[in-house]
């Protein structure tokens, strides 16, 4: 009696889990036809956007635009210069400190080995704790 009735009972708990079972495939299968719907929706939304785009990249509709947006002058010769007549504009290091501009040091803190490659240069601007932070 014992066996039959823990038989009925083990029967009717694997009929529970697979009724359980059933619904939530069933559920699955709804949730994962919603995003392939909505895959293709946007997949169609992006060819027709990639479409329009390309209409609106013509020459004709852009030279029009650049015309009404965009007052551009002609340029006379006087104002074309050579490449020799640019002065150079040199920084000095007391410059740059001045400026407060960070600068890398020369020799990093920890130098990082990666197993696969040869090891980073010799140039950091910082270097990361152990605790995750920026020193």
């Amino acid at each position: 009696m014992n066996l039959t009735a823990l038989s009925l009972l083990l029967v009717a708990g694997v009929s529970y889990g697979l009724y359980q079972l059933s619904y939530e495939v069933q559920s699955l299968e709804k949730n994962l036809a919603s995003l392939d719907k909505n895959i293709s929706d946007n997949r169609e939304t992006i060819r027709i956007l990639k479409a329009e785009w390309a209409y609106q990249n013509r020459p004709d509709v852009l030279q029009s635009l650049a015309t009404t947006h965009l007052p551009l002058l002609l340029i006379a010769p006087y104002q074309v210069a050579d490449l020799g007549q640019i002065p150079e504009n040199v920084i000095t290091l007391s410059e740059l400190d001045a400026k407060n501009v960070p600068l890398p040091r020369k020799k990093p803190r920890k130098e990082y080995k990666s197993p696969k490659s040869k090891p980073l240069g010799s140039y950091t601007l910082a270097t990361f704790s152990k605790a995750g932070g920026v020193q």
